[in-house]
Order: C-alpha cells, then structure tokens, then sequence
C-alpha cells in the first residue's frame, strides 16, 4: 500500500463506457441516478481520452492511497516440497478521499429512491449494472470505472497508472474537529492495470475478466 497527499497525485475517473456516463439528478427533492450519453454535469463522465486526461482530474482530492498485489492459489506437488504459488487473478485497490461538496458519491454507491445503484458502472445499452450479472456479459466489457493516475510529472512525459473495471466497494464520510467534512472512496479491480506515459482509453477485452 502507496500514500500519497492529493498535492502529489492526480487521478481522473470515467466509466468504462465510451458511450454512456453516469449522471446524479436531483428533481423534486428526490435523486435520480442513470446512464447518460450526453455530457455529464453531475457524476462520472464516459471514457474518453479527454476525461481521462490529468486536466479532467477529480478536484479537491486529499488523499490516495494505492495497493497493488495478486491472489495466488497453492497447488502442491506429489514428491515436492516447495508449492508453486500460482496467480490466479491481480488485486489492485484505489482508495480516495476528497473535500465532500454534494451527494454525488453517496447516490452513485447507495442508490436512489428506485434503487438504482451504480456501484458497478453504465452497460453500452446505458443501463446500469445491477451487481447480480456476470463482468463482461454484454459483450462490450463497460463493467466498472476507470481511474487514471498521475503519479508524477515530468514535463511532457507522465508517469500514469490505469486501474480497469473497477468496482466502487466503499464509501464513507468522515467529520473532523473543525467541522470539514470529506469522503473517501474505495474502488477494487481484478484486471491488470497499465503503466505508461498517458491514460488507455481503450475498452478492455475478454481475457481480461
């Protein structure tokens, strides 16, 4: 696990939806939370280039803190002592705490009025996923977020880490003694992330599910 201050990181936050975003309504004092292809005003915009860009970044984080690892399965061997420590799947946690601003975040994860939840992203067909359907069953693999993260930079070539189909398993609000309130965010991938000099804003394919 990797800490660093919101001053020292940059991280940006789409949909795996090139076509869809999600977007939190508030209408008649009730929200609203749904898949939305048109410019995203208030939620998580769709996966583009653009939005994945270190301008695009999520304003007033505080904190990150990254974990990188793998889950291994041991398989022993007759006669062998040494099991192999087989990998069977990449463990990647982001966890995020910024300035709380709205309820964004806390429709997005608890849902609104007609339990619409988007823990899990925005399908190609713009509904949401309803956490009870197989990763990738739409045949798009739009399931989850993508976060991109600038570690550093270094002129014009960016240290960046992207985290695929990341699922949002945490959200909490914290209130400190000067009254601040902030929330954190807690998103987990078992895909691969890719390390380069600029966000991927390409959909991932089958095999990595």
């Amino acid at each position: 696990m990797a800490y660093f201050l919101g001053s020292d990181a940059t991280v940006s936050l789409t949909t795996e939806s090139a076509t869809y975003g999600v977007q939190v309504s508030l209408s008649a004092g009730a929200y609203a939370v749904s898949g939305a292809a048109a410019a995203v005003t208030n939620g998580i915009a769709q996966m583009t280039a653009s939005n994945l860009s270190s301008s695009a970044g999520l304003v007033d984080l505080t904190a990150l803190d990254l974990g990188i690892g793998a889950m291994d399965e041991d398989i022993t061997y007759m006669g062998a002592r040494t099991p192999l420590k087989a990998e069977v799947h990449k463990v990647t946690t982001v966890t995020l705490t910024l300035k709380k601003k709205n309820d964004t975040f806390d429709v997005i994860y608890t849902g609104d009025l007609n339990n619409n939840i988007a823990r899990w992203g925005v399908k190609n067909d713009g509904t949401l996923y309803n956490g009870l359907e197989e990763p990738g069953v739409d045949g798009y693999y739009s399931f989850g977020y993508r976060l991109a993260i600038y570690l550093q930079e270094y002129g014009s070539n960016p240290e960046v880490m992207t985290i695929k189909n990341a699922q949002m398993t945490g959200h909490n609000i914290s209130l400190n003694a000067d009254g601040t309130q902030e929330e954190t965010l807690e998103f987990t991938s078992s895909v691969q992330p890719d390390i380069s000099s600029s966000a991927v804003a390409t959909s991932s394919s089958a095999g990595a599910f």
